[in-house]
């Protein structure tokens, strides 16, 4: 009792600072959350409880010395309510987008956020600011080291390293963390090497217009083309001139490691310790314009792609994956529409959300046809076949998508491709196994498909003849750099040949 009355107000004081910076900060990041069981509940309670026990580990550390408490904590306060704000109203993911944004945005747009709401919610900030510091001047902390909250401290910040060990990102892309690893990626960021191209290229004048559309989270074997027992492509079944790839293979299991490869001259095996040829880089010399439409915002490693294309569109740019609130996929197509021009040697990507996590956030009501779907952004809270019907409910909106995108190609005669490629699969609860970034066949086996126009199958007979035999052979992914060369007539610049599929 006498070691209880000595740090009594300590005790109170640190108490009340967490639960004020829990509930006005932390909590954003799980208040979006769907949750339908009580097993949900309490994993995400016991989550959250767990995140802002090492968050108090650090703010203990900081109260600590009353100069430093006064002069850090109500800026970085200040900042997190800021971000929190966003995310509690907006669903705003905090990534390195953001803070680009934050630091490059001109004033007078940043101007246009500020409404009542958020003025009010600053003001009160300032508000728990000033109580707090008040608070603070009036404890002392006798004999720190012996203090029964200097243990409990540090056994808070041993338990956010032990976690982010044992699951990288289950607290560094929650507040207030990810905001600290925000602006470190935007400072740390660092594009690729590009090799430089000296002049222009030479290539073939032919017509020929590709429309490049990057999936995300799509298994080849849950394609209904590639012989899936569900009806998850039936507008493409219906659809001549269709080639879709059953057997495809890559060993980059998420977007970062995925995209660079894809789009450059690189090897699965490669280092990236030697400047690489960018694809767009070699189209734009070639005088081939690229257009890139994407409906996820940007990570920092294939920023530099975007960066060298002709046009640059992103729809919604503060709502990532990790929203609830990202719009559907069918809104890239108005944009798309507006920068394509038939028989023109163009090359367009149209970057989708795809099938990434949480699926149901992924595709419109009328799109739920295989249910039960999943009603909990726990997994474990989920059947394993209610994942499997919202996973393949995404796959049947991509079918409406894609062929959506082909009726608006073949309005008019060109010679004109559209080749699908997601960037990696998905696990799907083999071996126990659930969503990627890791081994395992689901991953490993992307969804790949090519649809040629009858301008294009009579200009290039043979060209189909081929991708028609191939259809069952296995197609590694890094086919692309080389086949879209092959495809333009580009010289100049060394590539595997054997692996143009559009030979």
């Amino acid at each position: 009792m006498e070691v209880l009355k000595k740090y009594k107000p300590q005790l109170r004081f640190h108490l009340l600072l967490n639960v004020v910076f829990g509930l006005w900060i932390t909590y954003a990041s799980f208040v979006h959350y769907p949750l339908n069981d009580l097993k949900a509940y309490v994993a995400y309670f016991g989550h959250f409880l767990l995140l802002q026990f090492s968050v108090f580990g650090f703010l203990y550390l900081m109260a600590l010395r009353r100069w430093l408490f006064v002069l850090v904590f109500p800026p970085v306060f200040l900042l997190l309510s800021v971000a929190a704000f966003w995310v509690y109203t907006q669903d705003i993911a905090i990534a390195h987008g953001i803070v680009r944004a934050a630091f490059e945005t001109k004033p007078d747009v940043a101007a246009d956020l500020i409404s009542l709401p958020f003025a009010i919610h600053f003001l009160l900030s300032v508000g728990w600011v000033v109580w707090l510091v008040k608070g603070h001047r009036k404890i002392t902390h006798p004999e720190p080291l012996r203090s029964p909250l200097m243990a409990l401290a540090l056994v808070g910040i041993v338990c956010f390293y032990l976690a982010e060990h044992f699951k990288y990102g289950i607290f560094t892309r929650r507040l207030p963390y990810n905001v600290a690893v925000a602006v470190d990626e935007y400072a740390a960021r660092a594009p690729l090497a590009f090799q430089k191209i000296d002049g222009t290229l030479a290539s073939n004048k032919q017509p020929i217009n590709v429309v490049f559309v990057l999936g995300e989270t799509v298994r080849a074997d849950h394609m209904q083309l590639n012989g899936y027992a569900r009806q998850t492509n039936p507008l493409l079944a219906k659809r001549h001139n269709i080639v879709s790839f059953a057997d495809t293979y890559t060993p980059m299991t998420y977007t970062a490691e995925s995209l660079q490869q894809l789009f450059t001259d690189a090897a699965f095996d490669d280092d990236y310790s030697q400047p690489k040829y960018s694809l767009f880089d070699v189209l734009r010399q070639a005088q081939i314009p690229v257009h890139w439409i994407g409906n996820q915002t940007p990570e920092i490693s294939y920023e530099s792609f975007i960066d060298q294309c002709a046009t640059q569109k992103i729809l919604d740019p503060f709502h990532s994956e990790l929203s609830f609130r990202k719009g559907y996929d069918q809104e890239l197509l108005p944009e798309f529409e507006k920068s394509y021009r038939a028989g023109r040697r163009q090359f367009h990507v149209l970057h989708m959300m795809g099938s990434h996590w949480w699926y149901e956030t992924r595709y419109p009501d009328a799109f739920r046809k295989f249910q039960p779907v999943i009603k909990s952004k726990l997994i474990g809270a989920n059947s394993m076949q209610e994942m499997v019907n919202s996973y393949d409910n995404t796959i049947l909106y991509l079918d409406y998508f894609l062929d959506k995108t082909i009726a608006r190609l073949e309005k008019e005669p060109s010679e004109t491709l559209l080749i699908y490629l997601s960037d990696h699969g998905e696990m799907l609860g083999e071996d126990g196994r659930w969503l990627h970034a890791q081994p395992g066949k689901g991953v490993s086996n992307p969804a790949l498909l090519v649809w040629y126009s009858d301008g294009f199958a009579a200009a290039h007979p043979q060209v189909v003849q081929k991708l028609q035999a191939m259809r069952n052979q296995k197609i590694d992914l890094d086919f692309l750099f080389p086949s879209v060369l092959g495809l333009y007539g580009i010289e100049g610049i060394p590539y595997d040949h054997a692996k143009n599929v559009f030979r």
